[in-house]
């Protein structure tokens, strides 16, 4: 995953837009914010129940430019001689795909993520990843639909919620499955990794899920 730096001074309320062609790769692919100030990388990644990233290599990534309901990003399962057997969305039927956003330098504050294809029964996994605190702090979050929101479905984080340069969002059940359309954030500052400092991440642990709360209407 490489690693991707801001233009210009400290940006604000900027949005990284997943619902543009992208091809599916086994490698990382690159976003760029709608004012041109920020670049991420995505990968996709397989997380065991606990949150901890299992497999890195054989998850690739892809987005498409669809109509408002079903454009985003979507991460398939290619274990088998690089043969991506899933469907185009982010899902937990078999292994819980992530994908993995690296901001690079940049310290973000995340204020909210909007999800394509979403329905009743789906719920999302959020979590940052540093090189320093393994296994990282981390959420579960489940919402669903029945209280009226409508898809798109954006959900809005509370003020400090997700800070970090590595932020992962995806499937914590088998039910689960979507598009991850946009992320919106703040930045907060540009503090450079240590060298190598995510190849120790990835290969030593991923996220603890910590709690896990339902929203009801």
């Amino acid at each position: 995953m490489a690693a991707f730096v801001a233009v210009g001074s400290v940006a604000s309320a900027t949005t990284i837009d997943f619902d543009v062609d992208r091809d599916y790769t086994n490698g990382t692919n690159e976003y760029t914010s709608t004012d041109g100030t920020v670049s991420v990388g995505v990968d996709g990644v397989h997380v065991s129940s606990d949150g901890t990233i299992r497999n890195t290599r054989n998850f690739w990534t892809s987005s498409w430019d669809g109509p408002g309901e079903n454009g985003g990003l979507g991460v398939y399962d290619c274990r088998w001689s690089n043969l991506c057997i899933d469907n185009s969305q982010i899902d937990g039927r078999g292994p819980d795909e992530f994908a993995l956003l690296d901001f690079g330098d940049l310290v973000v504050e995340i204020t909210s993520v909007t999800f394509s294809y979403w329905d009743a029964n789906d719920t999302f996994a959020y979590g940052v990843y540093t090189d320093t605190d393994i296994p990282a702090t981390a959420l579960i979050y489940e919402q669903d639909l029945d209280d009226g929101n409508a898809n798109p479905y954006t959900y809005s984080f509370g003020a400090g919620e997700v800070v970090g340069s590595i932020i992962g969002f995806g499937a914590d059940s088998w039910r689960d499955n979507f598009r991850l359309q946009s992320v919106s954030f703040d930045v907060v500052s540009a503090v450079p990794l240590p060298a190598g400092g995510l190849l120790i991440l990835t290969g030593l642990g991923g996220l603890a899920m910590m709690r896990r709360r339902r929203k009801t209407s």
